[in-house]
C-alpha cells in the first residue's frame, strides 16, 4: 500500500473495538480503520471506556485521573492493531460484556455523565494535559458516545482536529438539558445550533454540529440523512453542514474474513474451488440435525432482530417463505418481542426455520460460510457489513436498496437485463459485476418476491456459482476507504479553528 503524504497521530475515541468489546459492526470498523491506518504510516491510539476487569487485564497504568477513582491504562496485544487506552473509572465498572443496556434490556441510568465524561478525557488527551509526551493531530470520533469530545475540544486550547462519523442516525444520546449542570459543561449548549434537540439535549449533536469535518459510512446514506426520510430530525443541521459531510464505505478486514484461511470454519474454499462450501453447507444444517438437499436453498441471517433490520418482515414473509424450497437459519437477538416470536416460529417449524440467540462468533462465520443466500431486508441501513462477509463467502445477499446496501449489492436481474439490452443474445453469466438481490421497497411482499428471483438463479447451478464467484471477487478491502478518511483528515487540519477558539456560545458562561 503506498504511504500517505504525511504520517500523522490519530486518536480514536469509540464506545466498542473488537475483540475487546462488541454489540455490532462498529466494533469491527473500530478495529480494523486504525489497522489500515497504521499500515499506512499512521500513528493510531484507540481510547475506549473499560466496562470491567475483564478488559484491563494485562494492561499498564499509564496517569490517574481526577481525584484517584478514575484513570488511563495502556493495553498492547499481539490481537490489536495499535495500542488501546483504556478510560477505567466507576462510571463505567460493572458493565462487564452489557456496555449499552443492562441485561433487562434498558439502558444505564447513569449514560449521561459516563459517556460525557468520556468525551472530556478525550479532550484532555488531545489538548495535552492528560498525557504529556502525545498529542494527536486527529480525534476522531464515533457515534453519540463520543459526540461530546468535540464539544469539551471546542472548549480547550487544543491545535488537535475533529472528525465525526455516523454509524447510525437513528441513535442520538439524548438525555435531560440538566446534564450540562452535571458535567460542568456552559448551559449555553443547550441551544438549537449546538446541543439542544426536541427539550433535551443530543450526543450526537456534539459531533454534528462542533466536529471540523462529519463522514459517515457509505455514500448513498450520506444523501439519504439530508431528507426527512432517514435524517430523524437532524436533516436541517446536516444539509447546513453539507460541504463538510462525506459518505465513505466501509470496508471489511479481509484477512480476518478469508474462507480459505478462516479458522472457525472447518473447510476451506475459495472462488476457484467452492467444494469446501458445499461442506460448510452440511455442517451448518447438522448442527440442528437437519439433512441438506442440493434443491433447497440455504436462507441465512446475521444480525439484531429489530425493525430497522425487517426483522418483522422476515416474520410476516415467513409463512410464504416455506412454500418454498428454503431453509432458514437465524442467529441474532434483539427486541423483546420480535425475540419471542422468532423462538415461536422457531417451535412450529424446527426443520425448517432454526435459530440461535446467543452471540456466537464461531456460528456467524459458519453462517457466511455455508448458507447459500444472506437476508437483509434493512429499512435503513449506513452501510452494512453482513453483506459484505457474505459476499467475501460466496453468500449472496438479498437486500433493500437503502444505504450501504444499494452501494455494495448490484443487482443480477438488473444488470443480465442491461446487458442482454445493450447486447443481442447476450449470455447471462456475463454479468460478472453482480453480487445480489435488491428489492425495490422494504415490504414482506418485495421480500418475498426478491427471494423468488434469487431461487431462480439458484436452480441453475452454473448460473449460481457464477453469481457466487462475482460476488467472491469483489474488491471489499479497507484500501480506498483510508485515503478516503487520509483526505478528511486533511482537510479537518486546515479548516479547524485556532486553539481554544469554538463557537461562541460555547464559550459563554
Amino acid at each position: 500500500m503506498q504511504a500517505p503524504f504525511r504520517s500523522l497521530r490519530i486518536l480514536f475515541v469509540a464506545a466498542e473495538m473488537a475483540p475487546l468489546v462488541k454489540v455490532g459492526g462498529l466494533a469491527d470498523v473500530v478495529a480494523a480503520l486504525p489497522q489500515a491506518l497504521v499500515e499506512r504510516g499512521h500513528e493510531v491510539r484507540v481510547l475506549l471506556p473499560a466496562y470491567g476487569g475483564h478488559m484491563t487485564r494485562g494492561a499498564t497504568r499509564l496517569t490517574s485521573l481526577g481525584e484517584g477513582q478514575a484513570s488511563l491504562a495502556e493495553l498492547r496485544r499481539p490481537d490489536l492493531p495499535c495500542p488501546v487506552w483504556l478510560f477505567e473509572s466507576p462510571v463505567f465498572a460493572g458493565r462487564g460484556h452489557h456496555p449499552y443496556n443492562q441485561p433487562d434490556g434498558r439502558a444505564w441510568p447513569n449514560d449521561a455523565t459516563a459517556f460525557g465524561e468520556f468525551g472530556r478525557v478525550a479532550a484532555g488527551i488531545a489538548a495535552g494535559t492528560l498525557l504529556s509526551d502525545w498529542h494527536p493531530d486527529i480525534v476522531h470520533c464515533h457515534d453519540w458516545h463520543a459526540g461530546l469530545a468535540p464539544v469539551w475540544m471546542g472548549l480547550e486550547p487544543t491545535s488537535a482536529a475533529s472528525v465525526f462519523t455516523i454509524h447510525n442516525l437513528a441513535f442520538a444520546g439524548r438525555f435531560h438539558p440538566r446534564v450540562l449542570a452535571e458535567l460542568g459543561l456552559p448551559q449555553s449548549l443547550n441551544h438549537p445550533d449546538l446541543l439542544e434537540f426536541h427539550g433535551d439535549v443530543a450526543f450526537i449533536k456534539g459531533g454534528l454540529s462542533c466536529a471540523d469535518e462529519v463522514t459517515t459510512v457509505s455514500p448513498r446514506y450520506a444523501q439519504e440523512i439530508l431528507t426527512p426520510e432517514f435524517g430523524n430530525g437532524f436533516e436541517g443541521l446536516l444539509r447546513h453542514r453539507q460541504e463538510h459531510l462525506t459518505g465513505i464505505l466501509n470496508g471489511i478486514d479481509t484477512r480476518l474474513w478469508n474462507p480459505a484461511r478462516d479458522p472457525l470454519i472447518e473447510h476451506a474454499f475459495d472462488a476457484a474451488d467452492l467444494t469446501g462450501k458445499s461442506r460448510e453447507r452440511l455442517r451448518l444444517l447438522r448442527r440442528w440435525g437437519v439433512t441438506a438437499r442440493k434443491d433447497e436453498a440455504v436462507l441465512g441471517w446475521v444480525g439484531r432482530l429489530t425493525r430497522q433490520k425487517g426483522a418483522d418482515l422476515l416474520l410476516e414473509a415467513l409463512p410464504e417463505l416455506l412454500q418454498r424450497p428454503l431453509r432458514l437459519v437465524v442467529l441474532g437477538s434483539g427486541e423483546p418481542e420480535l425475540k419471542r416470536a422468532v423462538a415461536a416460529a422457531a417451535a412450529r417449524w424446527p426443520e425448517r426455520f432454526m435459530v440461535d440467540s446467543r452471540f456466537d462468533e464461531s456460528l456467524a462465520h459458519g453462517i457466511y460460510a455455508g448458507a447459500d443466500m444472506l437476508a437483509m431486508p434493512s429499512r435503513f441501513e449506513p452501510c452494512g457489513l453482513s453483506q459484505l462477509y457474505a459476499m467475501r463467502y460466496g453468500t449472496v445477499p438479498v437486500t433493500t436498496a437503502v444505504g450501504g446496501l444499494a452501494d455494495t449489492v448490484l443487482d443480477a436481474d438488473a444488470i443480465a437485463d442491461a446487458i442482454a439490452d445493450a447486447i443481442a443474445d447476450a449470455d447471462p453469466l456475463a454479468c460478472s459485476e453482480a453480487t445480489g438481490f435488491l428489492m425495490a421497497e422494504a415490504t414482506a411482499e418485495d421480500f418475498v418476491e426478491t427471494v423468488d428471483r434469487a431461487l431462480r438463479w439458484f436452480h441453475d447451478q452454473h448460473r449460481w456459482q457464477a453469481l457466487m464467484r462475482s460476488a467472491m471477487g469483489r474488491q471489499l478491502d479497507w484500501s480506498g476507504a483510508v485515503r478516503a478518511y487520509e483526505q478528511v483528515y486533511e482537510r479537518a487540519l486546515a479548516g479547524r479553528s485556532p486553539p481554544g477558539v469554538g463557537p461562541a456560545a460555547m464559550r459563554a458562561p
